[in-house]
Parts: structure tokens; C-alpha cells; sequence
């Protein structure tokens, strides 16, 4: 799917996450798109591999479950509570396959509480709608970027989220 074939968002988020912050999540979202974004609260991840010996689930198995369906045209976003992980890699904050029709975002390392810090739910729900906007830019067909100003820039830590630009370049 590339971006001119993108025709609608549709977002899933799991009963684990405060309902104000993924509606807050969408708005700001739905505020950057041309095209319609929906939300539907439900369990989408209840099913959520656990990753052998860690405290983690398995992105892929998540974003396999998610890009199986879906109606053509529509990108369904699974929102999560779990701290996500791939087998060779320690965490990921999101997963998305290019060209894909699905996209998944952990908001679990992007809440400031995360690293003992005091609540911030505008910091927390701005963390989210980049980790979106830029697993959406792979949806759409897009690779990570060099440059630091992009929102494309692959980010390793929370720090570089918040660093690292909020626009395409």
C-alpha cells in the first residue's frame, strides 16, 4: 500500500490504555492526515506472544495479526500497552511493514513514568502520534532517513523521539 492508497486509519487500542489518551492519540493524528481516522476500543492484543525469557511480546506475531485483515484501502494502527521486542532485537517502540496495510505502537516506553519521571501527558501523547506518523511512513512506503530533522530517522531511545523531527523531509 503506498500513500496515494492509503484511504483511511483506523485505530485499535487494547482496554489496557487510558481512554482520554488514545482519543487524544487520534485527534492529533487524525489533525496531520488527509484522510479519515477511527477509533475502536477493543481487545486487539489480548492474544500478545511473549517473547521466551523476557518481559516482552513479540512485535511481528502483533503486526501479522493486524496486517491479515482490515478492508483495502484502510490502515488499521494497533495501539498497545505491551512493551514490544523482536527475538534479536531488545525493544522496538512500533513495528510496521512497508507498503503494509498495518502498523502497531507500544506506548509503554513512551510514557515519562516509564523512566520514573513525573506524569507529562502532553510529552506522552506527542511520543505517540510521532511513533504513528512515522510507522505510517513506512506503511506508506518509506524507509528510515538520515537525517535527524525527519521523522523517519530511526530511534533507538525516547531522547531521539523527542529530538527528532515531527515532519516528513
Amino acid at each position: 500500500m503506498t500513500a496515494s492508497h492509503i484511504e483511511a486509519v483506523t485505530f485499535l487500542a487494547g482496554g489496557q490504555l487510558p481512554r482520554a489518551l488514545i482519543e487524544e492519540v487520534v485527534a492529533r493524528t487524525s489533525a496531520r492526515l488527509a484522510v479519515p481516522c477511527r477509533l475502536h476500543v477493543e481487545s486487539w492484543d489480548a492474544h500478545a506472544t511473549q517473547l521466551n525469557g523476557r518481559d516482552q511480546f513479540d512485535a511481528d506475531s502483533l503486526l501479522l495479526s493486524l496486517d491479515a485483515t482490515g478492508a483495502p484501502g484502510t490502515v488499521r494502527i494497533g495501539l498497545t500497552a505491551h512493551d514490544l521486542g523482536l527475538a534479536l532485537f531488545t525493544f522496538v517502540f512500533g513495528r510496521a511493514k512497508k507498503n503494509g496495510r498495518a502498523a502497531i505502537v507500544s506506548l509503554a516506553r513512551l510514557d515519562p513514568g516509564h523512566y520514573g519521571l513525573a506524569p507529562d501527558p502532553d510529552l506522552y501523547t506527542s511520543r505517540a502520534v510521532t511513533e504513528v506518523m512515522h510507522e505510517l511512513g513506512h506503511v506508506a512506503g518509506l524507509a528510515h532517513c538520515n537525517d535527524m530533522g525527519c521523522i523517519m530517522y530511526f530511534a533507538t531511545n525516547v531522547e531521539t523521539i523527542d529530538l527528532r523531527g515531527t515532519g516528513f523531509c
